[in-house]
This record gives C-alpha cells, sequence and structure tokens, in this order.
C-alpha cells in the first residue's frame, strides 16, 4: 500500500538538512567529543523540572533584544492580529502541511472561551512560503508590513530569511524550533526550544541518548549507534550534534556519515554494506536514519533486506495515517517524539488536542506538523494571558525572558525555559514503535538533562 505523504520533520531531517548552515561556523572543531557522563548517573526524569546542568547562556549574546518601534503593533482592544509562516507546498512535494490547522484550532477554541484577556485572536492564516528563501523573506515582510501582526504563529520552515525583518521589527515568534531563527535570538520561541544549537553553545543535550537506552529498557550498555544523514554541510552539522547527544551517556557510534543525496536515495548498496560493517566488521544494534521520509523507508527497507537484526529509529514515521493503512515500511521501526505522541488521549492534555482538532478542524490528522502547530498556538495563548490586559509586545517578551517564565502542558508538552532554550533544545522526548496498524508508546514523554561542557 502507498504510503501517505507525510510532511513530519524534525530538527533532525527539514532543518538539518536545510537550516543548519546558518548556524554552524566554519571555525567549529566538528571532531571535538562531548562531555561523557556515566551511563548509571543520567536516567529519564519527568518533563517538568529537567536539570540544565548548571548551563546558563549570556543574555547579552542573544540578538534582537531591542524594545520595539511599535509596542501595540496588531493590538486593539478587541483582539490580537496573528499570521503564521511556514512551507505548506515545496518543489519536491514534502511540506508542514497541517501546521496551519493545529493552529486554528487552539485559536478557535480560545475565542470561544472569551479570548485572552477579552481580546478575540485575529488569525489571518498561515503564509506559504514554498520552501523557498527568497519568498521566506518576503513573506515575513507581508505578516509586518501589511498584515501588521502581533506575533507569527506558528512558524515552522526551513529558512531563516524571515529574521532580518522580525528581528528589525521585533515580533515574536513560536512553533517548532526546527531552524537557525530559533536560536541565538531573544524573539524565537520553539515549543521544543532551539533544535539546532551551535557547536560552540557550552552544553550537550542527553534526549537522543536516553531515548535509544529507553529502546533498550533502560540499559545500553556497550550498544552501538550508527547514524546516516544527507549529504550537504548543514546537514553533517544536525548529525554531528546528534552523535555528541548518543556519546553524552557512553553509548558507541560506530557510524557518522551523510553519504544520502539532497534529491533523494536511488542505489542503498553502498551505504548499506558501509553500515552492516561498522562495528568492527558487524553491524550496530541501533541505525538512526536522519532524512527525509522516503529515504528512510528505502534505506530500512534496504538493511532488512540485508538481514540486520537490530534497531531502526528514525524522526520521520510517527503519523496516524500510516498506522490507519497499515504501512509496512516501516513496521517495527521506532520513531522519536519530542512531546507526548498523539496516540495517547489519556494525558487529559492530549485529549483535549484531539477534541478540538475533531471539532474545529475535522480534515486534520494528529500528525506532527499539526500537533507542533496547535502547541505553538497554545504557547502564545498561555504567555499573552498571563502577560495580562495591557499587553504589549515589549510586555510579552519581558515575560518570556524573564528568566522565571516557564512553558509546560502536563504529561503533554515538555517544560521550556528562556533564555536556556534560546539556544539549546529542551533534553526531552518519547518513543514509539510501529506494530501493524497502532503505533505502541515504547517511552513515554521524559526528559534527561543537559550536560555542561
Amino acid at each position: 500500500m502507498r504510503a501517505p505523504r507525510l510532511v513530519a520533520v524534525l530538527a533532525a531531517t527539514a532543518a538539518l538538512s536545510a537550516g543548519l548552515a546558518a548556524c554552524s561556523d566554519s571555525g567549529d572543531d566538528t571532531t571535538a567529543q562531548p562531555p561523557v557522563v556515566a551511563a548509571d548517573d543520567v536516567k529519564t526524569g519527568p518533563p517538568s523540572g529537567w536539570s540544565d546542568g548548571g548551563f546558563t547562556p549570556d543574555p547579552a549574546s542573544l540578538r534582537c533584544g531591542q524594545t520595539a518601534a511599535d509596542p501595540t503593533r496588531g493590538i486593539t482592544d478587541t483582539e490580537i492580529t496573528i499570521g503564521g509562516l511556514a512551507y505548506l507546498t515545496s518543489p519536491n512535494g514534502s511540506s508542514m502541511a497541517g501546521v496551519e490547522l493545529g493552529a486554528k484550532a487552539r485559536f478557535d477554541r480560545a475565542n470561544d472561551e472569551g479570548g485572552v484577556n477579552g481580546r478575540k485572536i485575529n488569525y489571518i492564516g498561515t503564509l506559504d512560503d514554498g520552501n523557498d528563501p527568497a519568498r521566506n523573506g518576503s513573506q515575513a515582510k507581508v505578516l509586518v508590513e501589511q498584515k501588521k501582526v502581533f506575533a507569527a504563529v506558528p512558524l515552522l520552515t526551513s529558512s531563516s530569511n524571515y529574521l532580518d525583518t522580525f528581528c528589525a521589527d521585533t515580533v515574536p515568534f513560536f512553533g517548532w524550533g526546527t531552524n537557525p531563527g530559533y536560536c541565538g535570538t531573544t524573539i524565537g520561541f520553539g515549543i521544543t526550544g532551539c533544535q539546532v544549537p551551535s557547536d560552540k553553545v557550552g552544553a550537550v543535550s542527553t534526549t537522543y541518548g536516553l531515548m535509544i537506552q529507553a529502546m533498550f529498557g533502560g540499559d545500553a550498555k556497550g550498544k552501538t549507534t550508527a547514524l546516516v544523514g544527507v549529504d550537504n554541510d548543514s546537514a553533517r552539522t544536525g548529525t554531528h550534534e546528534l552523535a555528541r547527544q548518543i556519546s553524552a551517556v557512553g553509548i558507541d557510534v560506530v557510524y557518522e556519515e551523510n553519504p544520502i543525496p539532497v534529491s533523494g536515495l536511488t542505489d542503498t548498496t553502498a551505504v548499506v554494506n558501509a553500515i552492516m560493517t561498522s562495528n568492527k566488521g558487524a553491524p550496530p544494534d541501533v541505525v538512526l536514519y536522519i532524512a527525509d521520509f522516503n529515504s528512510v523507508v528505502k534505506l530500512t527497507g534496504a538493511m532488512t533486506a540485508a538481514g540486520f537484526q537490530g534497531k531502526h529509529l528514525n524522526p520521520v514515521g510517527y503519523d496516524p495515517r500510516l498506522a490507519a493503512s497499515s504501512f509496512q515500511g516501516l513496521q517495527q521501526s521506532y520513531t522519536i517524539v519530542q512531546w507526548q505522541p498523539g496516540v495517547d488521549t489519556s494525558v487529559p492534555a492530549v485529549k483535549q488536542l484531539a477534541d478540538d482538532l475533531a471539532k474545529y478542524t475535522p480534515e486534520a490528522s494528529l500528525s506532527l506538523t499539526t500537533m507542533s502547530g496547535y502547541w505553538a498556538a497554545d504557547m502564545f495563548i498561555t504567555a499573552a494571558t498571563k502577560a495580562g490586559p495591557d499587553l504589549t509586545v515589549d510586555s510579552l517578551l519581558k515575560l518570556l525572558n524573564s528568566g522565571t517564565y516557564t512553558n509546560y502542558v502536563e504529561g503533554a508538552l515538555p517544560e521550556t525555559r528562556f533564555p536556556v532554550n534560546h539556544v539549546i533544545g529542551a533534553p526531552c522526548a518519547s518513543i514509539v514503535q510501529l506494530n501493524g496498524n497502532k503505533y505502541d508508546i515504547t517511552s513515554d514523554l521524559a526528559c534527561g538533562t543537559l550536560v555542561k561542557k
């Protein structure tokens, strides 16, 4: 059965293959090893209260810290104008379609409940940049200069050309932090933090390492991992970042290569042969595929055909439409998700999300992109409500960047705090496995720690 055209990508896919170059520095030592902590000393914990390891970024190093020239832009006594920016289409067919539906559902519920301190949200929709960097920049200008938005919600793009305009005009933006614009600024708020940190950030997350531990029941001593990614400079930076997260908890990374062409993989033979012998002539225990959906499916199938008996892990394989179709290409594969999966409606906040989608945007599925749009809108609504009735751009940013503000949806979305998460992601995730026509949750949403360099 043909898979539905999936759109969900994490930092390890769209952002790491298209946006990381802006975050990387040619002077960085990309061969430097991360700090390693004893595996027994790092355990998964609850999705709030995670340790920052003593890491505190310098607020003065963050860009866009000026006050707004027009702090009441897009706000009146009765409404707040909000608009989003995403690639809802792209030349290669992949997209973030659904993100706008998730945001709309959350905004519609807020309006039905009376708005934000009495102001209704005037959601003008999400502009499509077509995954074109030039259009990304021009659409940002439309949002600010023509639409006069108070904030950009949701924002889910691979390019960060929007930042020139948003920084100059002090436009807060909320979304999935999978592009460099969410990193190193005071105005970008990722629902799971900055997902594409620079090598120069003084901390390393343990997220991927802990999730691999979870795949082995919490004990991955002596296990090995291979990472295979896309062939460009920015994607190599992203692959290296994930290798650091895995190595940080003492799991051996035996293969860290980027042989997949940007246009997609055709012949898998050389890649499969290299991975199958990467562990001192033997296969690794886990292969982490950091690529587009089609390449992940193709490589997973090729590895299985070659006799690989280990575990397949990817960041793109969670979508209820796959389970509904009993999609064969990723059966028994694991997918890392940065919040509690939508299949778990036993969590009240996840059930609320599912109910909101059913009521306000019934055409939406519980995909990663839809959920990311919903949580981005929820993050904005929560912050704007707490900022009080005298809401301005400056008062909102002052609250969010106070050093004490946290965003957390119990059991559903991990805690983020700023300024820490302006420069690095929250060390949190969950793991699901596709088994037949359902996803089994291998690890509920949990957090590790940041390890200070």
